[in-house]
Formats: structure tokens, sequence, C-alpha cells
């Protein structure tokens, strides 16, 4: 049986009891509004909403109906969640630690840890790790002051890998304001190791080696297979494959190394099932039960699925103890209620609400679709099925406003798995109790489990590697609002044969009139795209039918992977790495990622190695300097820069290409691109006086710094300037006045912090730039 569905009634087709959906939607709204908002915002609603109750109470007395007294539990929860919120930020906002972000100042500060650290990829520090904390005090200038608020760490050295939750650390750190809606005093960027750390509470270090153990065991398994393991039973994601991760999420299966409520059903399940074995009563059974949902949250360690499920585990035991029926609406929406009460920033986390609408989907549909489906199939078919559909269906409009596209493979890739996932959460979780005291014994358990979790590596691989597994799809909260209008009336029309022909020409109708709503991507006869991957450089360029020359890759693998499964590239010829900085390096795994990459070109002399991750490709790499040329297919490359012998720092030695591109069907009509990676005005001013040739588009040098040689700029005369900078950046990049020279030069300037995606394609009435949107992180 599903986890999920443990918690379903009696009755399968009986209504829902949503007594408690009013108040959970209210607090959850409440929080989701008033966060960043002044604390006398939260109060002066708090006031009003008591007032409300007040008058609810009042009309209820008179002779109103029962909608008087959800009403009122409605807006005393408004209440509390708007006093919950308010303290929250006045406590934050009102310390030293806040007052020291705002300034910018360093200081000597002392945290007591509250998550494991998660190893920091993708941005500008490669080999750092951030952690989740609350301050004990802070010292500046030799003055002490006891302050107590949540903040993160952002740090960089050795030291911080083996740290655990509840230890306390001292840290010298600058401290900068948080982006996080006021709920979060300061990010503390750390560098160098932790000092003067405390041991672990007891729990915590019973916790940590269980999970250490459970690492160790799964060593003598392939590393994919080892790090998912570990991933799927525990939550522990410190060597889960970064290749493996993206099949999961690119096949829909990230949610398996996001523990929840899977996990803890077989937890209970179990203990539950020893209980009666033993003949305990039911309040004996509860507390054995209550007890293991406190070492499960220890073990998987307190993330926003985790919480969510042990809530509704704890209340659906207050309810058998109380001998309640048990309704699982009404236990997801309780959770929601003090869950959101206790941390309001859960609010506004995607992860949270993932889960607790995926689970709503579950408790809502899945039972009757079983029951449909159970017509035609095998109970344990349907369920498979009907599981994962209402899961896929009801998360899909959220999904949308992560990443503008709608999986096609999500719903059949969790059917083929969940037969793997069951076994290999049990065994798993065995060999994790076994670690500590027998290692052997967790070894030889999880040989076993590996074999399960290879068929879901497996499957999540044939789901990524897949064409045409995603559809295009529009993004943002209105994509999301379409999508879900569609779902719900499909959902209306399903049932008979004649609605479900009706159906299917409405999914037809909805479909064709998304693609009229957000220009098709790629954009037909494209030349060139600007990757959307953050703080960094990935310039796509077409080479023809599936094929294109990459130059640099972003920081991170997965943003460049994401950009060219769009762009629907399966071989690169060449890839052009400019310089070794990590924003222009950091990726180049993920362009060879289920692709055929041929040839790897660097800057700079032959005897300088390539960045380590470069090597780690295994490709022929090339060395060019100024006046090689490339060529790939109908791309043609000239080497402006770096001079031969040229041994500079790396910004000044990137390789600066002069591009040209004959689009299909029009041999005259050459579209040249300025492709300059970072550098700046020595090399411009070097390169000016050589002589400059005008082109179609220029990649703005160094994400449009301020180093750059207006003369340069302007001799390029592009109509279009492209500049590829990350939203937020702490740089200041792209300087106003770097873009102003460029708008009195004549050129358009696009961004992809602020356009996404950037693609020029060839018309015969001039250039045409079409964009995807920016990007939002997972």
């Amino acid at each position: 049986m599903n986890p999920e569905l443990l918690d379903e009634p009696d009755d399968p087709m009986a209504p829902p009891d949503l007594r408690l959906v009013p108040p959970a939607a209210g607090v959850w709204g409440t929080a989701l509004v008033l966060l960043g908002a002044a604390p006398v915002v939260a109060a002066a609603v708090g006031a009003t909403a008591l007032a409300g109750c007040l008058a609810a109470l009042v009309a209820h007395r008179r002779g109103a109906g029962a909608w008087a007294l959800v009403l009122a539990a409605t807006l005393v929860c408004v209440a509390a969640a708007s006093v919950a919120v308010g303290t929250r930020m006045a406590a934050v906002q009102g310390g030293a630690v806040y007052r020291l972000a705002g300034e910018e100042a360093h200081a000597t500060v002392e945290v007591t840890l509250g998550s494991d650290p998660h190893e920091r990829r993708g941005g500008a520090v490669p080999d750092g790790y951030v952690l989740e904390g609350r301050t004990e005090a802070v010292t500046v200038a030799g003055a002490r002051t006891v302050d107590r608020v949540p903040v993160v760490l952002v740090a960089a050295g050795p030291g911080w890998q083996d740290l655990l939750p509840s230890q306390r650390v001292t840290v010298r750190a600058r401290l900068v304001r948080s982006e996080q809606d006021g709920l979060v005093a300061a990010l503390l960027l750390v560098r160098g190791p932790p000092q003067e750390p405390s041991p672990p509470s007891a729990a915590h270090r019973a916790a940590g080696a269980v999970r250490a153990a459970l690492r160790e065991a799964c060593e003598v398994l392939p590393p994919a297979e080892a790090g998912l393991l570990a991933a799927l039973v525990v939550g522990d994601t410190s060597r889960l494959d970064a290749d493996v991760a993206e099949d999961l999420r690119l096949s829909g299966l990230a949610h398996l190394t996001a523990v929840s409520g899977a996990n803890l059903a077989i937890l209970l399940g179990a203990l539950l099932g020893a209980a009666r074995l033993l003949r305990l009563g039911t309040v004996a059974s509860c507390v054995l039960g209550g007890v293991g949902i406190a070492a499960f949250v220890l073990v998987a360690r307190a993330e926003p699925s985790v919480l969510r499920a042990a809530v509704m585990g704890g209340v659906t035991l207050l309810a058998l103890v109380l001998g309640r029926q048990r309704a699982g609406l009404a236990a997801l929406a309780a959770a929601v209620v003090l869950l959101v009460l206790f941390d309001p920033g859960l609010a506004r986390s995607y992860g949270f609400a993932l889960s607790v609408v995926a689970t709503g989907g579950i408790l809502v549909w899945a039972p009757r679709w079983r029951d449909r489906l159970g017509h035609r199939l095998p109970r344990w078919a349907a369920e498979g099925l009907a599981v994962p559909l209402a899961a896929q269906v009801a998360v899909a409009p959220l999904l949308v406003v992560l990443a503008a596209e709608v999986s096609l493979v999500s719903v059949p890739a969790n059917v083929l798995v969940a037969p793997a996932v069951v076994p290999a959460t049990v065994i798993g979780a065995a060999a994790a109790a076994l670690g500590p005291v027998w290692p052997l014994g967790a070894e030889l358990a999880v040989r076993p489990a590996g074999l399960a979790v290879a068929w879901i590596v497996a499957v999540a691989r044939l789901g990524a590697a897949l064409p045409g597994g995603s559809l295009g799809w529009p993004g943002g909260w209105a994509g999301a609002a379409l999508l879900a209008a569609a779902l719900l009336l499909l959902l209306v029309l399903w049932g008979s044969p004649r609605r479900l022909l009706a159906a299917g020409l409405t999914a037809v109708l909805v479909l064709a009139g998304a693609r009229c709503a957000v220009p098709g991507w790629p954009p037909q006869g494209w030349l060139l795209v600007a990757c959307d991957v953050g703080q960094g450089d990935a310039v796509v360029l077409s080479a023809g039918p599936g094929a294109a020359v990459v130059v640099d890759a972003g920081p991170d693998p997965r943003a460049v992977d994401g950009c060219l499964r769009r762009l629907g590239v399966r071989t690169v010829p060449l890839l052009v790495v400019t310089h070794g900085d990590h924003d222009h390096a950091g990726g180049v795994s993920g362009v060879a990622r289920h692709r055929e990459l041929h040839q790897v070109v660097v800057g700079g002399p032959p005897e300088r190695p390539p960045p380590a991750s470069v090597a780690a490709l295994g490709t022929a790499v090339r060395t060019v300097e100024a006046g090689d040329t490339l060529a790939a297919g109908p791309v043609h490359a000239d080497v402006l820069w770096p001079a031969p012998g040229f041994t500079g720092p790396d910004n000044a030695g990137s390789v600066v290409l002069r591009v040209r591109r004959t689009p299909p069907g029009e041999p005259a009509a050459e579209v040249t691109f300025l492709l300059t990676g970072d550098i700046e005005e020595d090399v411009q001013a070097r390169l000016l006086a050589g002589g400059v040739e005008p082109v179609h588009v220029l990649k703005v040098p160094h994400h449009g710094a301020a180093g750059q040689d207006p003369g340069f700029l302007r001799a390029a005369s592009a109509q279009v300037a492209v500049t590829s900078v990350g939203a937020g950046n702490t740089y200041g990049h792209p300087v106003p006045a770097v873009l102003d020279v460029l708008s009195g030069a004549g050129a358009a300037n696009y961004r992809t912090d602020l356009h996404g995606d950037i693609a020029v394609s060839a018309t015969p009435d001039g250039l045409r730039i079409t964009t995807r949107g920016p990007s939002r992180p997972p």
C-alpha cells in the first residue's frame, strides 16, 4: 500500500473532511503575504482578524449556520499566523546581527548549527558549503553581544563537511543581508575552517553515526547506486552523483531523494506491526510510533517534506489514541497549520508546497482513481498507476512555475520504479540500523538494495535521455493558472467514453492555445543562444540539426545541460572554454552529458594545463591563439586573442572569437558575432589598436563589469548586445554606464538575468531576438 494512502478514510468514495482546510489555507496565505512586511503590518492584520472572529462568533450566536464557526476558526488561525510572523521578524530585525549585516561588517560570531553542510554547487566558490544555524553571540571590536537569531553560513575551507547539527562553532565572517523575507538575520560569508567546534548532542551524534554507517556500507556498491541509496533511505545527498540527480529531476523522480511519507509509512508500519505482535495496547503502540517518528526526523533531518510527514504521522497517531476515524486530509491540514505557525518561512518554500500539494492530490484522487482502474487492472497495478498520476496532476502547476515545461515521462517513470522503491527503502533502512553495531551485516544488506536502486537509476537515465520528454509551456504563475484550469477541466470531463473524447479534444485545444501564448522554443532557424546559467557565460551556436558549438559552460552543469536539452543539441563538435574561471568552466560536464563531444579548445600557452573540469572530460584538448581558425559545419571562427606567447591572468587571457554563421538557405546573409570572454579594458585597447570589425551581435565582455573600453564597445557597432549575468549578483554587474555606451552606439541590450535564454535568428527583415524568460532556481 502506498504510504500516503494509509490515512485514507474507510470509504474512499465518501466526501473528504474539509473542515480544517480553510484554517490551513488562512495560516499559509497569511504567512505568504506577510513575510517581508513590517512587523506593524502583521500586528494590524492580526488585530483585524481577531475583530472579524468576534463578529463571526456573534453571528453564530444569533443563528448563523456552521459557516460562521468555520470562519471564526479561520480568522483565529489568521491572527495566530500574523503574530507568528510579526514576532519572528521583530526578533530578527531588532538585534545586533541584522544591524551589522546592513553595514556588511566583519565580526566574530558564535553559531549553533541547525543543518548538515550542503555542498555549494554552481557558485563562485566551487568548494563551499551552506549551513543553517542560530547565532548565540556576536563580537565586534572586543564587545560581545548576545543575539540569538537564524542565519545562513556560506563557508569555504576545510573542516566543514563533517560537522553535525547542534554543534557550536566560532567563525570570523563578513555579515551581509539575506533575501529570505526577513526571517534570516544575515548571511555569514566565512573563509577558512570553523573554530572551536563543540561536540554534537548525544542524539545528533547517534543520528550521525547511523548516516555515516549507511554511507560506509554503501561503498560496496557502484558510486551511482551508493549515493542514491543513502539519499533514498535517510535523505543523505552528500554523495549523490550530480548526473544521477539531474536524471532524477528530468524524469520526475527527484522526490525520491526527499525523504518523506514513504519512509515514515514503512517505519510506522513496522513499529505498529511489532506492537501488535507483542499485544501492546493502543496507547503503548502510539507511544512507540511517536518515538519512531522522533528518530525518523532526527536521522532524516528536519527538511520540509520530513516535517510534513512527521506531523501528519503524529496527528494520525493522536487520532488513533482518541478512537477517531482516520482522515488523511484533516491530518494534512493540521500539519500545515502547526508547521507554518512553528516556522513561517515554510509558507514560501517550494519543497514544502510540493510535498503538501502532492500529498493532497494522492489523498483526494488516488483512492477513487484506483477503484476505477481496478475494474480493468489488478489492484496493485491500479494503485501503482493511480498514486503517481494523482501526485503529478496535483504538482504540475507548481512545477510549471519552477520550469516552463510539462514533463511527459514523469508518470511512466514513477510507475516503473514503484516496485523497486519499497524493497530498496526497507532493506536500506535495515542496513542503516545494522551499520553502527554490525558493519558486515550492513554491507551484506545493501547488496540486494543496490539491485533495486540500480533499476531506479536505469529508469531515470532512460527518461532523461528520451527526446521530447517535456512539453514547453508558458512559465510563471500565469502558466500555472492555465495548466491548473486545463487539468481541472479534464478531470471534470473524465468518466465516460464521450467525456473522454471531449477531454482529448479539449487537451488538443489547450495545447494549441499554449503554443500560441508562448513563442516556440527553440525558435525556428536560431543561430545563437545565450543560455541563462546564472553568474557565468554559456553561448551556443547552431552547427546544423542537433549539433552546436558551445562557447563556455557557466558554473553549473545542470544549467547548461538544460539549455542544450531545450535546444535539442545531441552533438557538440566543438567546445570552447575561453578561460579557466569557474563561472565559465565549472559546467563543462553538463555539455558532455548524454551528448557526443568531439573536441575542446582552450586558450593560453600550450604548456599551461587545461582547467581541471576540462581535463576530467577525457576529450581531446587543443590550445589556440590569435591567428588560428576554428570550424564546425556552418560555424567559422577567427581567434582574435590571446596573442602568441601571452601569459597574463585568466581574464586577460580569455579566448576572443569573431564568428561567422551563414543562415540556412541564405548564403549571402552572413551573420557575425563577437564573443569576448572576460577581457577588460587593457586587452580591449590592444584589440582596438589592431582594428575591430563591426559585428551584428556582441557578447558583452566580463558580464558588463566596469572595466570596459568605450571605444572598443563602439567599434564593434553591434545591433544587439547580450550580457550574460546572474540575477541579484553581488558584483553589481552589469554596470549601467556600460549599457549606456552600448545603447548610445545603437545596440539593443539583452540580459540573461532579465530575459532568460536569448536566441538570435536571421530573417529577411533583419535579426530577430526571442527570449524564454528568466529561470527560477530549483
